[in-house]
C-alpha cells in the first residue's frame, strides 16, 4: 500500500493548481533576479559565480518552506477534512504505509517546487543578455556542478528540515493550523536569534545555529576572493557540514517522534471514539434563537449583521492559533521596539519616529501574511465545519453574511494597525523615556497605518472570493503583493497610480513629523480606499453561496447581483475615483513631470550625446557670491538674488557658458542690468505617462554667450534672479530640501558647466546604448586639468560669501560665515552672515529650523564663538558635541596651525538630508545621528565625540587644505581628518585603549569592500569617499612607527604650503605623500608601498603564550608562539602573498584589565616591543614585570589584519620552567 499512497498523493498535489503557482512565483522571480543582477554581488563577481547561486538556493530554500507549508501539512489534514477515516479503517493500509507514503509524495512535490531555482538560474542567465539587461560578460560558465552542489547540500537539507517539521507537527496535533502558527514561531525566532547570536561573537555558534546555513554561505563568501566566488562551490566541509547534519538528523528525529507518536486508528479519533473535527463550530447563541422570526425586513439584516459579527469575532479570538501567531508577532514587534537601533553599539533612545520606523521597515509584509492567512480562515470556516450548506440556505441576503465576514476582517486590520502604537507606547514607558510625540501618533495612525491594513484586508478579502480556494488563493494574493512590491522597489514600474495601496515615499521628522508629503499621502490613500470599496462591490457580486462553485457559475449570477442599487453605488464610487485618480495624476504628471526607469536613463543618453561637446567650453572661476534669499518655510518656496563675480583663470577667451538650472522654478542671468542672450541646446520628449504635457519641452540648460568674451585673467559680475517653489505634489518623495521645520538650501543659484555626474554610469548601459566607456570625472594626478582645479567642482575657488537671508519671525536661518547683523522686519526676521577673509570653499548652505542654541566660546589665539543648533528636545548629548569641538580646536590648533574663522557651528538637519555634511564654519548631523544616542556604559564607544572631532578636522583638511581633482585626493579630506579625529581619542582614552576604535575602523572598511561594484583602489588612487577609516588607520600606524612628532610635523608642513591657495596647482594625494615619505626613513617605507601604493593585508595569530614565574616576584619569563602572513591583492582581485615580509610587528603582554575613575577598562601592558618578523612562525622569549593576563601580535590593532581576533591570547602558566 506504501507504493499506492505515495503514487495517489504526487497525484492529488499535482491536481492542485496551488503547486504550480508555487512553481512559477520562485521560477520567474529567480529568472528575473538573474536576468538583472538583482544580487549583492561584489567586484567582478559572476551574476551566476557559484557563491551567488548558493546564497540564492539558501534564501529561496528557506521562502518555499513557508510557502510551500501547506503542500506538507495538507497529505494528514485532508484525510481529516474529508472524512476517509472510514476506508483507510476498513482497507489493508498499514500505518507506516500511510505515514511514509504521505510524507514521501508530499515531500517530492516540495522538491519539485525547489527544481525551480537551479532551472530559473539557468534561463535567467540566458536572458538577461539575450533581453540586453545585462552583458553576457557579466556572467560565467554554467558548469552543471554549480548547480547541483548548493542544490543537494543546501536546498534538500533544508527542505528536509522544514518539511519533516511541519508534517510530524500535524501528525502530532492533527490540526493544519499548527503549520502556520509553527512556521511563524520558527522564522521569527530563527531572525531574533541573529541578535543573540552575533552578539555571542563565536563565530562556531553562528555556523551552527542557522538552519538554513545562510550565514554559512556569507561567511565564506566574505573570506573568499572574486575568482574563488567565480571558480569554485562552497566548501562543505567542518561547520557548514555539520550545520548540514545538525539540521538534517534534527527534521528527521522530529518526524521519527511523530511516527512513534501515530496511532493510526486514534488519529481520526478523539478520546472516547468521537470523530475528530478540525473546528467544532461555534454555538449560535441563544439570544439569536429566540429572537428568529420569520421577517427579514433592513432592521432584521442589520441586527442580524451585528450578531455574526459578534460570533465571527468569537470565534476568533477563541481560536488559540490566532493568540499563538499574534503574540508571536507581537512579541517580535516588542522585541524588535526594545532592542531599537543601536549604531556602534550604542542604543538610540526610544523615540516615537524611531519606533515607527522600525516598524514600517519590517513588520508590514508579516501582518499581510497574517491577514491573509485568516481572511482563509475566516470565509472558509463554514465549508470546513460542513455548516456551509444550512448557512447559505439561510435568509439573511449576501450583504449580511459576506459582510459580517469583511467587517470582521477589517476590525482585525485596525486592530494590527493598533499594535505598534501601543507597543510603542509600552516600551517608551517601561524605558523611562517619556517624550510622547502624539503628534506622529496621530499621523502614523490615520494617515498611513489605518488607511494600509484595511486596503491589505480588502485586497486579501477580494482574491479570496474570486478564486474560491483557500489555499490557491494564498499562493495568488501573495505572488501579487510579492510582484507590487517588487516593481515598485525595482523601479520596473513605480507609477503609485497603477500599484495597488501603494503611496509616495516619506521620512516621519521630529523635525517636520510628514511635513509636505502629508498632502500627496493622504490623496493616494483616499484613492486606494475608494478602489478598495469598488473591489469590495466586486467581491459581492462573486460572492461564494449555495452549491455554485465555479468562477463560470458564479460569472452567471453577475446581472441577477447587479442590481440598482448596487449600480448606483458603482457609479458613484467609480465616478469619485477617477475625479481622485484625475486630481492625482493632474498633479504628478501634468504639473510635475514623471518619468519611468528607462525615460531617466534615455534622458541622461540625449544629455551626453547633445551637451558633451560643450565640456570642452573653458570654464570661469566663482571668486565672489553676493546673496540675498527670502524662503517661505510654510509654503515651500525661495526667492533668491545674487551678484556672482565669475573670473576667467584660464588661457583662452570665455565667450559661452553652460548654465545649468534644471532644479529651479526660474531663473535669469543678467549683465550690467541687461539679460544675456541665451539658447536652450537641449530638448526632452514628453515621458509616457505625461499625455497632456508638451510632446517636446526644453530642458532647463541653458547656452548663454557674452556679447563680448571674458578674456583670460578678466572678471564681470552676473546678477542671477530664480525661484524655487514646488507646484502641486509628485508621484515619489520630493522637496528635501525646504522643509516647513528644517531647510537645508543650496541657495538657488545655477551649476555652471558640464556635469559629468549626471551621466549615464552603467557600462553595460553605456554600451547598450552606444556610449563610450565612460571616463573618469577625475583626473590622472599628473594631469594639469586636474591639479588645477579642485574636487569641489571645476568653477571652484577660494571666494567671498556673503549672504542675506529672510525666513519666519520663528525660525532661525545659518549660513556658514560670521554673523553681522540680525533683525527683524514685517513679521520675519533676517540674518546677515559674511566670510571673506579668509574666504572659504564650496559648497555652502542655508539651514532654517527653530531651534533651542547652545552657545560657548573656545579660546585660542583668538576667541571661537562655539554654537549648538538642536531641537529642544534632543538636548541628550549636545555636551559631547561641545567636547569634540572644545578638543579639537585647541589640540589641531597646535598640531596643524591656527584655526583661521572665528565660529565654528553645529547644527541638526532633517531626516532627508545626508547623516553628515560639512561647510566652511558649519557641519550639520541629520536628526537621526547622534542627538539621541542612549550612551548608558563609560566603556560604549563615543562615536558623537568622534565623529564631530572627525568633521571639525575637514575645518583643516579641506576648507583650508582643498583637495584637487586627481585619483587619490579624497586622502585630504577623507583620510586626514580621520587621522586626526583618531589622534583626539588617543588623547582623550590613550594609547593603550585604541584598539577596539581601531578594530571597528578596520572592520568597517572589511565590510565596505565586499560590496564594492568597481574594483577597489589603494591609497595612492582612493576614489571611495567610505573607504576613510581605513586611510585614518593607516595614517595612524605610520604615527606608531616614526613617532607622533614626525607625522604631525609633516603634515603641518603640508598644510603650510597648501592651505587657502588661490593658485594652483592645488593638493593632490601625491604631494601628502612627498611631505610623508620625507619624515619615514628608509627602513620603513615598505610600509607606505605596502599600504599606499598597493592593497595589503595581514593574517598575524599568536598560537600560544605561556608564562612562568621566577623567583623574583614580581618577574614573569613569557614565551609566544606567533604566525605572520602578508599579502597583496592583485589587479584581479586575488591575495598574493608578500615575498619578501620583514614588517615592523608589535608584541605586547598585559596584565588584568582595570576601571578608571569614570568606569572606563584600561589596558594595562606589562610588555611592549616591535619586533622585525618575516612570514612564518615565530617563538619569542622575554621576561616580564607584572603578573601577566594576555598576550598579542599587533595588539592595538594597526595593521589592516582580516582577522582581528585571533591576535590575542590569554596566558597560561606552566609551574617549571619552559
Amino acid at each position: 500500500m506504501f507504493n499506492k499512497i505515495w503514487q495517489f498523493e504526487i497525484g492529488c498535489q499535482f491536481r492542485r493548481p496551488t503547486l504550480y503557482i508555487y512553481f512559477l512565483a520562485i521560477l520567474l522571480f529567480t529568472i528575473f533576479t538573474f536576468a538583472t543582477g538583482s544580487l549583492p554581488l561584489t567586484e567582478k563577481e559572476h551574476i551566476n559565480a557559484p557563491y551567488a547561486i548558493a546564497l540564492w538556493c539558501a534564501v529561496m530554500s528557506m521562502v518555499i518552506s513557508v510557502a510551500g507549508s501547506s503542500v506538507m501539512g495538507l497529505p494528514l489534514y485532508r484525510d481529516i477534512e474529508y472524512r476517509t477515516k472510514d476506508y483507510y479503517l476498513t482497507y489493508p493500509v498499514t500505518p507506516a504505509g500511510y505515514f511514509w507514503g504521505r510524507y514521501l509524495g508530499a515531500l517530492l512535490c516540495m522538491l519539485f517546487i525547489a527544481g525551480a531555482i537551479p532551472g530559473g538560474i539557468y534561463l535567467g542567465t540566458k536572458l538577461g543578455p539575450l533581453a540586453g539587461w545585462k552583458d553576457s560578460h557579466q556572467y560565467g560558465p554554467d558548469h552543471l556542478s554549480y548547480f547541483l552542489q548548493p542544490f543537494f547540500c543546501i536546498t534538500v537539507p533544508n527542505l528536509l528540515f522544514t518539511s519533516s517539521l511541519f508534517f510530524g507537527l500535524v501528525a502530532l496535533t492533527r490540526n493544519v493550523k499548527v503549520i502556520y502558527s509553527g512556521g511563524v514561531i520558527l522564522f521569527l525566532t530563527y531572525f531574533l536569534s541573529f541578535f543573540f547570536l552575533f552578539n555571542d561573537h563565536s563565530g562556531t555558534v553562528v555556523d551552527l545555529a542557522d538552519p538554513f546555513t545562510i550565514n554559512g554561505v556569507l561567511l565564506q563568501s566574505h573570506n573568499a576572493s572574486s575568482l574563488q566566488k567565480n571558480t569554485s562551490v562552497i566548501t562543505v566541509n567542518g561547520n557548514f557540514f555539520i550545520n548540514r547534519i545538525i539540521w538534517t538528523l534534527l527534521g528527521l528525529g522530529i518526524l521519527l517522534f511523530a511516527y512513534g507518536q501515530f496511532k493510526f486508528e486514534s488519529f481520526f479519533r478523539f478520546k472516547g471514539g468521537k470523530v475528530m473535527e478540525d473546528d467544532a463550530p461555534a454555538l449560535v447563541p441563544a439570544s439569536l434563537v429566540s429572537s428568529a422570526g420569520i421577517r427579514f425586513s433592513a432592521v432584521d439584516n442589520r441586527r442580524i449583521l451585528l450578531k455574526l459579527i459578534r460570533i465571527e469575532l468569537t470565534n476568533l479570538l477563541r481560536d488559540h492559533y490566532f493568540w499563538i501567531i499574534l503574540a508571536s508577532g507581537l512579541f517580535f514587534l516588542l522585541f524588535s521596539f526594545w532592542l531599537g537601533v543601536a549604531p556602534f553599539g550604542v542604543p538610540e533612545l526610544p523615540r516615537t519616529v524611531l519606533l515607527f520606523s522600525i516598524f514600517n521597515d519590517t513588520f508590514p509584509f508579516y501582518f499581510f501574511i497574517f491577514i491573509l492567512f485568516y481572511t482563509g480562515e475566516i470565509l472558509y470556516r463554514e465549508r470546513a465545519t460542513r455548516f456551509a450548506a444550512i448557512n447559505d440556505a439561510l435568509p439573511p441576503p449576501n450583504w449580511v453574511l459576506g459582510g459580517a465576514k469583511l467587517v470582521t476582517l477589517l476590525l482585525l486590520g485596525t486592530g494590527i494597525a493598533l499594535m505598534p502604537a501601543f507597543g510603542a507606547l509600552f516600551v517608551q514607558i517601561t524605558k523611562g523615556f517619556h517624550q510622547f510625540d502624539y503628534y506622529s501618533y496621530a499621523e502614523e495612525l490615520f494617515i498611513l497605518l489605518i488607511p494600509r491594513m484595511l486596503q491589505m484586508v480588502v485586497f486579501c478579502y477580494v482574491v479570496h472570493v474570486l478564486v474560491n480556494h483557500k489555499f490557491a488563493a494564498h499562493a495568488i494574493a501573495g505572488l501579487i503583493w510579492v510582484g507590487l512590491f517588487f516593481l515598485q522597489r525595482s523601479g520596473m514600474l513605480n507609477y503609485h497610480l497603477l500599484l495597488y495601496s501603494y503611496t509616495p515615499g516619506y521620512q516621519i521628522s521630529e523635525m517636520d513629523g510628514l511635513g509636505h508629503m502629508l498632502k500627496p499621502i493622504a490623496w493616494f490613500n483616499f484613492y486606494w480606499l475608494i478602489c478598495a470599496a469598488l473591489l469590495i462591490v466586486l467581491a459581492a457580486l462573486f460572492f461564494y453561496r449555495g452549491v455554485t462553485s465555479s468562477f463560470k457559475e458564479r460569472l452567471t449570477l453577475v446581472s441577477q447581483r447587479f442590481s440598482a442599487k448596487i449600480s448606483l453605488i458603482t457609479v458613484v464610487l467609480f465616478i469619485a475615483f477617477l475625479c481622485v485618480g484625475g486630481f492625482i495624476y493632474y498633479n504628478i504628471s501634468y504639473l510635475n513631470n514623471y518619468l519611468t526607469a528607462n525615460e531617466t536613463e534615455a534622458r541622461q543618453v540625449m544629455y551626453e550625446k547633445t551637451l558633451k561637446p560643450l565640456a570642452r567650453l573653458p570654464l570661469p572661476k566663482i571668486t565672489s557670491i553676493r546673496l540675498f534669499v527670502d524662503l517661505y518655510p510654510g509654503r515651500q518656496q525661495a526667492f533668491t538674488r545674487a551678484w556672482v563675480t565669475i573670473a576667467n583663470k584660464t588661457d583662452k577667451p570665455i565667450t559661452q557658458l553652460l548654465v545649468d538650472g534644471e532644479k529651479l522654478a526660474a531663473f535669469s542671468v543678467k549683465l550690467h542690468g541687461k539679460p544675456i542672450a541665451f539658447t536652450y541646446p537641449l530638448n526632452y520628449h514628453r515621458g509616457a505617462f505625461n499625455l497632456f504635457r508638451p510632446e517636446s519641452e526644453p530642458a532647463e540648460f541653458r547656452l548663454y554667450r557674452f556679447a563680448r568674451p571674458l578674456v583670460p585673467g578678466d572678471s564681470l559680475q552676473l546678477e542671477v534672479s530664480s525661484t524655487t517653489m514646488y507646484t502641486g505634489f509628485q508621484n515619489d518623495v520630493y522637496a528635501q530640501d525646504i522643509l516647513h521645520n528644517g531647510t537645508c538650501f543650496n541657495g538657488g543659484l545655477p551649476n555652471l558647466g558640464y556635469d559629468p555626474g549626471d551621466e549615464l554610469a552603467d557600462p553595460f548601459e553605456r554600451k547598450k546604448n552606444h556610449l563610450p566607456e565612460k571616463s573618469n570625472a577625475v583626473f590622472a594626478q599628473n594631469d594639469p586639468a586636474g591639479f588645477n582645479t579642485l574636487r569641489a567642482g571645476p568653477t571652484a575657488y577660494l571666494f567671498n560669501l556673503d549672504i542675506t537671508v529672510s525666513t519666519d519671525s520663528d525660525q532661525t536661518a545659518i549660513a556658514p560665515g560670521q554673523l553681522q547683523k540680525q533683525w527683524h522686519r514685517h513679521g520675519r526676521t533676517y540674518f546677515h552672515y559674511c566670510q571673506s577673509n579668509p574666504g572659504t570653499y564650496m559648497p555652502f548652505t542655508i539651514i532654517s529650523a527653530r531651534y533651542a542654541i547652545l552657545h560657548d566660546t573656545a579660546m585660542l589665539n583668538h576667541p571661537v564663538d562655539i554654537a549648538i543648533y538642536y531641537l529642544s528636545q534632543h538636548n541628550t548629548n549636545i555636551h559631547r558635541f561641545l567636547a569634540a569641538y572644545k578638543d579639537g580646536l585647541h589640540y589641531f590648533s597646535k598640531t596643524f596651525g591656527r584655526y583661521p574663522f572665528g565660529v565654528i557651528r553645529l547644527t541638526e538637519t532633517s531626516i532627508y538630508q545626508s547623516k553628515m555634511t560639512s561647510f566652511t564654519t558649519l557641519t550639520g548631523y541629520n536628526e537621526d545621528f547622534g542627538w539621541n544616542a542612549g550612551f548608558n556604559n563609560p566603556n560604549q564607544f563615543d562615536y558623537c565625540y568622534f565623529t564631530t572631532a572627525r568633521a571639525l578636522a575637514q575645518q583643516w583638511w579641506r576648507f583650508q587644505v582643498a583637495p584637487n581633482n586627481t585619483l587619490g585626493s579624497l586622502i585630504i579630506s577623507q583620510g586626514l581628518s580621520a587621522y586626526s579625529a583618531l589622534m583626539l581619542v588617543e588623547k582623550k582614552y590613550g594609547p593603550q585603549n585604541m584598539r577596539d576604535i581601531l578594530r571597528d575602523q578596520i572592520g568597517e572598511y572589511l565590510f565596505r569592500r565586499t560590496r564594492l561594484e568597481e574594483r577597489e583602489q589603494p591609497l595612492a588612487g582612493i576614489n571611495q569617499p567610505y573607504l576613510d577609516g581605513k586611510a585614518g588607520v593607516v595614517l595612524y600606524g605610520l604615527k606608531c612607527l616614526i613617532g607622533e612628532d614626525s607625522i604631525n610635523a609633516a603634515l603641518r608642513d603640508f598644510k603650510n604650503a597648501y592651505a587657502l591657495k588661490t593658485r594652483p596647482p592645488f593638493a593632490g594625494n601625491n604631494d601628502l605623500l612627498y611631505y610623508l615619505q620625507k619624515r619615514v626613513p628608509d627602513s620603513l617605507k615598505y610600509y607606505l608601498v605596502d599600504n599606499w601604493q598597493n592593497i595589503t593585508f595581514y593574517d598575524n595569530k599568536i598560537i600560544r603564550a605561556n608564562a612562568v614565574p621566577t623567583a623574583n616576584k614580581n618577574i614573569y619569563k613569557v614565551m609566544v608562539t606567533v604566525n605572520c602572513a602578508k599579502s597583496h591583492i592583485s589587479s584581479n582581485g586575488n591575495d598574493v602573498p608578500a615575498k619578501h615580509m620583514n614588517d615592523m610587528i608589535a608584541i605586547g603582554v598585559f596584565g588584568n584589565n582595570s576601571l578608571d575613575k569614570n568606569g572606563r577598562w584600561q589596558t594595562n601592558p606589562v610588555y611592549l616591543k616591535t619586533y622585525k618578523l618575516c612570514a612564518g612562525q615565530h617563538t619569542l622569549a622575554f621576561f616580564v614585570n607584572g603578573k601577566p593576563a594576555y598576550a598579542g601580535i599587533d595588539p592595538f590593532a594597526i595593521l589592516m589584519d582580516r582577522n582581528g581576533n585571533d591576535n590575542l591570547k590569554t596566558i597560561t602558566y606552566s609551574a617549571s620552567g619552559l
